[in-house]
């Protein structure tokens, strides 16, 4: 069957690890194995093979990983891929071979493809959409390659996790997102007028990872902002980037005129930033507070002298790279699946609970260390 590939090249991603991080952000890995990393940051060069007809020939203990990624030019992607192959290279990797397939399912079936052809040890798989997890499992098994998942699950209908996963703690940043917005309601009277205020709830609902996010920051807005209407939360449903994030929160201010103050949480930061440009050019933005999942955008929102992108949940993309690469580089030399001390009554594979901080301009920095700059 002829096949086309569709790979990115990332060349020089530059990874700064995390030094001066608060005892909040940081996550004990209960991985064997731990990266060898440096203290300053280090331009990586990553390799992509372009010919999926063409298999390398591997030295004896010298594996090489691949990991398909939904969208490689979204900056928590770029941290996360370079912190992986530097922390695989490290542990004696011979490569992670990056492939994009930029949100297409079609373009991941290519890049699946490409990837078994290229006989990996183990696959580390974000898909663009979660339907195809069933294919994927019986693609790689086929082939005997192991395959996990990154921060969004490989699951059946029922969302039974069909390989090891890490994943955010989805409703638990939720609740933090919710806890923070609600004091902040609070603190600056926003709910003053009921009938002209409007909180746009942003969710991916094809992704099962980004909806306990929305869920959990409207539960825990409700509880401690009670009184707010049902009827003045919008769902605003768009695909993880800032363009869609920016379109469904334009045509949301435009169906409401009535609306003067915009309430908004995004599960990313880049629909945290589309919401943030759509509500500057509606001249809303003076009265609104816009929350996000990430910080990698949030922190140049936090720089200006003003921006209506007040917070973020904090999550490190180093960490991230890092906790995945040991994991599939101790299933490949002891034989250790991943995550197993998370697997629960019940279920075959275990799911690694990653976590996230609350940050703003008055502590992003301290928090977040050396990725602040």
């Amino acid at each position: 069957m002829k096949k086309s590939f569709s790979v990115l090249l990332a060349a020089a991603l530059v990874v700064s690890l995390m030094s001066g991080c608060s005892s909040a952000n940081t996550q004990s890995t209960t991985l064997a194995s731990t990266a060898a990393t440096t203290a300053d940051s280090t331009a990586t060069a990553i390799t992509v093979k372009t010919d999926a007809t063409a298999t390398t020939a591997k030295p004896a203990n010298t594996p090489t990983l691949a990991y398909i990624c939904k969208d490689l030019s979204q900056e928590w992607f770029v941290g996360t891929s370079g912190s992986m192959l530097e922390t695989a290279k490290g542990r004696g990797a011979k490569d992670v071979i990056m492939l994009d397939c930029a949100m297409s399912p079609d373009k991941y079936m290519t890049a699946l493809d490409n990837a078994i052809s290229q006989k990996v040890d183990v696959l580390i798989v974000c898909i663009p959409d979660q339907k195809l997890s069933q294919i994927t499992i019986d693609r790689c098994k086929e082939a005997g390659i192991k395959v996990m998942a990154e921060d969004d699950g490989l699951i059946d209908a029922n969302g039974v996790h069909l390989a090891p996963s890490l994943e955010l703690d989805a409703y638990k940043v939720g609740q933090s997102i919710g806890d923070y917005l609600g004091k902040y309601v609070i603190d600056n009277k926003v709910n003053a007028d009921p009938a002209t205020t409007g909180y746009i709830c942003m969710t991916m609902s094809e992704v099962s990872s980004c909806v306990p996010r929305s869920t959990g920051a409207v539960d825990s807005f409700k509880a401690l902002v009670p009184a707010f209407p049902d009827d003045k939360i919008i769902k605003a449903d768009y695909d993880g980037t800032t363009d869609k994030g920016f379109n469904v929160v334009a045509a949301t201010i435009t169906a409401n005129p009535d609306i003067k103050t915009w309430i908004v949480t995004a599960p990313n930061d880049e629909g945290a930033q589309g919401a943030t440009r759509a509500l500057e050019q509606a001249g809303k933005d003076k009265s609104a507070i816009v929350i996000g999942v990430g910080g990698y955008l949030a922190k140049d929102e936090f720089k200006k002298d003003f921006s209506c992108f007040k917070a973020t949940a904090y999550i490190d993309p180093i960490l991230d790279g890092q906790i995945a690469a040991n994991a599939a580089m101790d299933w490949i030399e002891k034989g250790t699946v991943p995550y197993s001390d998370y697997i629960k009554d019940g279920e075959e594979f275990g799911v690694y609970p990653f976590n996230a901080t609350m940050v703003d301009a008055s502590n992003y920095k301290e928090v977040m260390g050396a990725s602040a700059n």
